[in-house]
């Protein structure tokens, strides 16, 4: 393996920072578990308030970690992509071993 850019270095750091928060982990792991959502449901299951859930989806959004699309009045937010839960669930697996 060769190693990577400096600038892919510096944008893998950005992602792994998005997700360093708690309440964004909650979020992809909420998303990962249940699919799409809207910000009410997922404020019910992370236990955010409207304008923190806001702001963390913002930032899992720049991050291209979550994406949005609306349906009637709501927006529905899921995982960019497979590539995420697998990241999360790699996580988890390592924090878990012993």
């Amino acid at each position: 393996m060769t190693m990577p850019t400096e600038a892919d270095i510096a944008a893998t750091a950005s992602l792994l920072d998005a997700l360093g928060h708690p309440g964004r982990l909650s979020v992809v792991l909420a998303l990962h578990t249940n699919g799409a959502l809207s910000v009410s449901a997922l404020c019910a299951l992370v236990g955010l308030e409207q304008s923190a859930m806001s702001h963390q989806l913002r930032v899992l959004r720049d991050a291209r970690l979550v994406q949005a699309q609306r349906q009637g009045k709501q927006m529905l937010y899921s995982l960019h992509d497979h590539h995420v839960a697998h990241i999360v669930a790699d996580a988890l697996s390592h924090i878990r071993e012993n």
